[in-house]
C-alpha cells in the first residue's frame, strides 16, 4: 500500500494546531484552584502555632479550597481537658448575623413589593406607641445604622441584651427619635434587631398585642424564614442557630492566654437580629459564598447582591489594588476596658477571583480585645485578610507589600 506521507502530514498538523487552540481558549480550571490554594496557605501559615484559636475556610466560586483550624474551644479550666477546634466547631459569628438578616429581609421585600425607601412604621406591631419621628425610619434607615436610633442612654453607644428584647425595641420606639439625629451613622445592634419583629410582619405574622406571645412568634417567625429561605437555599443545614454548641459550648479566651476560666456567650434567640448566630467554618463559607458568589443565585438574585454590596445594606467595602471586597466583621466580648477582655472576632469577605473566606477566632488580644495578632501591616482582622490576600497575589517581590498597612483601606475600621 502506497503512503501519502504529505496527507498524513498535514493531518497530523491539523490535529495538534486543533489541540493547541482548544487548550487557549479553555484554561485549566485545576490551575486556577492550585492557584488559590497559595492563599489557603498564608493564611495558615500565619496563623497556626501562635496559642490561640482559630479556625476558617474559603471557597472559590462554589467549590470549597481548603480549611486551615488550630488551638482550643474548650479548655482545661472549664471541662478539665482541652478540645481542639476543627472546621465543623461552632463559633459566635456576631455581626455576620448582620449580613444574613439584610439578606433575608431584601429576598421578603422583593417578594412584597416592598422597597428599601418605604417606611417600617406600618410593619411594627399596632400595640407599640410610636414615639416622635418614628414615622421618618425607613428599612434602609435600618439597613445603613442612619435611623436616628442612637440607643437607651443617647450616646450612640452600641446596645447588646437590654435594647434587643422585645421590651427593648419596644422601648426604642416609643422613646423615638430626634429629627436632627435621623439620617446621621450611628451604629446600633438595634437597627437589625428590629427585623427579628418586622421580617415576621411582612410575611403576614399578626401581632396580637400580648407581648410574651408576641415576642415568641416574632422569633419563630425570624428563624423559620432565615432556615427556610437563606440557610437552606444555600444548603447549610443548622440546629439551634442562636445555641452555643452542645454538649460542650466554645468558650472565649484573652490571648495571651491567662489560664482564666473562658467565655461562654450563651444563647441569643431573644436578642437576635444584628448578632447572635453560631456557625462553623464550613456553614459560614458555604452560606457567604452562596450570597456573594455572582455565579450562585441559589439564595438571592443578583439584583439583591448589587444591593447589598453597593449600598452598604449589612456590608462593607474595601477597594485595593487586587480590585473590590465585600465584608462585615462580627465582634463579640466579656470584658472591654479590663487588661485582659475574652471573646470572639470573626469576618466574611468576599474577595476578587471570586473567592470567599470566613475566619473565626475564640480569643482576643490584651488591651484592646481586638484580633489576636497585629502587624505593620494590619491591626485586625479585616485587614490581616487584606494582607494575605495581597501577599497570594504579590508574594513578597513588589514594593508595595513592604509599604502599607491594609487597615487604611477599610471602608469602616472600627470593630463591629
Amino acid at each position: 500500500m502506497k503512503l501519502h506521507l504529505p496527507l498524513i502530514y498535514t493531518a497530523c498538523l491539523f490535529i495538534a494546531t486543533v489541540i493547541a487552540c482548544k487548550k487557549d481558549k479553555d484554561p485549566d480550571p485545576v490551575t486556577e484552584e492550585e492557584s488559590a490554594k497559595k492563599f489557603v496557605e498564608i493564611l495558615d501559615d500565619s496563623l497556626k502555632g501562635k496559642g490561640f484559636g482559630y479556625s476558617f475556610a474559603v471557597y472559590k466560586k462554589d467549590q470549597l479550597i481548603g480549611t486551615g483550624v488550630g488551638g482550643f474551644y474548650a479548655r482545661n479550666a472549664e471541662i478539665q481537658e482541652n478540645k481542639a477546634i476543627t472546621a465543623d466547631t461552632k463559633m459566635q459569628i456576631a455581626s455576620m448575623t448582620k449580613t444574613i438578616t439584610s439578606a433575608a429581609f431584601l429576598k421578603l421585600a422583593k417578594k412584597k413589593g416592598i422597597k428599601t425607601t418605604d417606611k417600617i412604621i406600618d410593619y411594627l406591631p399596632k400595640t407599640w406607641v410610636k414615639g416622635p419621628n418614628i414615622e421618618l425610619i425607613t428599612f434602609k434607615d435600618l439597613l445603613t445604622h442612619t435611623s436616628g436610633i442612637i440607643g437607651m442612654t443617647e450616646s450612640c453607644k452600641n446596645g447588646a441584651f437590654t435594647e434587643n428584647v422585645w421590651y427593648g425595641l419596644k422601648l426604642l420606639i416609643e422613646n423615638g427619635i430626634k429629627k436632627e439625629n435621623h439620617g446621621s451613622s450611628c451604629y446600633q445592634n438595634a437597627n437589625f434587631g428590629l427585623f427579628r419583629v418586622l421580617i415576621p410582619a411582612i410575611n403576614g405574622l399578626e401581632f396580637t398585642g400580648s407581648d410574651n406571645n408576641d415576642a415568641v412568634s416574632a422569633l419563630n417567625g425570624y428563624e423559620e424564614y432565615i432556615q427556610k429561605n437563606i440557610f437552606e437555599k444555600a444548603g447549610v443545614v443548622i440546629d439551634g442557630p442562636f445555641s452555643n454548641g452542645l454538649p460542650t459550648p466554645t468558650f472565649g479566651y484573652d490571648y495571651p492566654y491567662s489560664g482564666e476560666y473562658g467565655f461562654d456567650p450563651g444563647d441569643f434567640s431573644s436578642t437576635t437580629g444584628g448578632y447572635g448566630i453560631y456557625l462553623t467554618a464550613n456553614q459560614g463559607v458555604k452560606l457567604y459564598a452562596a450570597l456573594f458568589s455572582p455565579e450562585n443565585n441559589a439564595v438571592i438574585t443578583q439584583d439583591i447582591r448589587d444591593e447589598i454590596v453597593n449600598n452598604g445594606l449589612g456590608s462593607y467595602s474595601a477597594v485595593m489594588p487586587e480590585g473590590k471586597f465585600s465584608y462585615h466583621d462580627g465582634w463579640w466580648y466579656s470584658g472591654i476596658g479590663i487588661p485582659n477582655p475574652k471573646g470572639f472576632r470573626s469576618v466574611w469577605m468576599h474577595c476578587p477571583e471570586d473567592i470567599t473566606v470566613v475566619l473565626f477566632t475564640n480569643a482576643l488580644r490584651n488591651g484592646d480585645g481586638l484580633f489576636p495578632i497585629r502587624s505593620d501591616f494590619y491591626q485586625d482582622i479585616t485587614s490581616y485578610v487584606l494582607w494575605a490576600f495581597s501577599k497570594y497575589k504579590d508574594p513578597g517581590s513588589g514594593k508595595r507589600m513592604r509599604q502599607v498597612d491594609f487597615h487604611g483601606y477599610l471602608e469602616h475600621p472600627e470593630p463591629h
